[in-house]
């Protein structure tokens, strides 16, 4: 064997074996990345938003990407918000079912927000308020304790029940509010209700035309509460 072709095949070897070292420092590295992700998981999670609710934010006789809570999603993307929404709302949902259901609902989504839009049906339905007003602060303790920050969503309902009841069920939020020291939109279907065509033929719930505008009711209180 010649002594270039000696050489040669020395060189070679070694470049072999800086490539091996090479990789073997690559894979190592990758190896402790995904241990460190693996050990702490929020690395790889969106923080979630959990919407809470009934039948006004479950897209009610609307496909549902027509929905507000739908909409939202969207908007947080666009604005470069990193959220995922996730909607646990239930049509026909009372205050006192919303709270059965709650602290499983927390265990099992773990969000750093809620939207709390409960108590339609209560007051569709006359229950008392002081009882929707205990379900609700029971709710609200029950995320507070769990470290997750409340956005609460007041509601207004037809006179049918008479003035009393109709004003003592509006003024229920603005007080759960200030008790609790959460946010509050006073009415989530402010300049959207009493509008036929912002309404479904049932005269309850909002149309597709009226979703955005119960996104936009919401969005100056939520925002202050995001971090990009």
């Amino acid at each position: 064997m010649s002594k270039q072709i000696y050489l040669g095949l020395q060189a070679l070897k070694a470049l072999h074996s800086t490539i091996a070292l090479f990789s073997l420092l690559g894979f190592s590295f990758v190896a402790c990345a995904a241990t460190l992700n693996a050990e702490n998981p929020k690395t790889l999670a969106k923080t979630k938003i959990l919407v809470y609710g009934d039948s006004l934010s479950a897209a009610y006789g609307l496909a549902q990407p027509q929905g507000w809570v739908v909409l939202l999603q969207n908007k947080l993307q666009q604005q470069g918000y990193h959220y995922d929404v996730i909607n646990a709302s239930i049509s026909g949902e009372t205050t006192s079912g919303g709270l059965t259901r709650l602290k499983n609902t927390l265990a099992k989504t773990k969000p750093t927000l809620i939207i709390l839009e409960l108590g339609a049906n209560d007051g569709l339905r006359g229950l008392p308020v002081t009882e929707m007003k205990a379900n609700l602060s029971a709710m609200i303790s029950l995320c507070k304790k769990a470290k997750v920050k409340v956005l609460l969503l007041g509601m207004r309902i037809p006179p049918n029940y008479g003035p009393k009841y109709t004003e003592t069920f509006h003024q229920t939020y603005l007080q759960l509010s200030l008790q609790h020291q959460v946010a509050l939109v006073p009415f989530m279907l402010e300049n959207i209700a009493a509008k036929p065509h912002l309404i479904q033929n049932d005269s309850l719930h909002p149309n597709a035309l009226g979703q955005p505008l119960i996104l936009n009711n919401i969005w100056p209180k939520l925002i202050v509460m995001l971090n990009k």
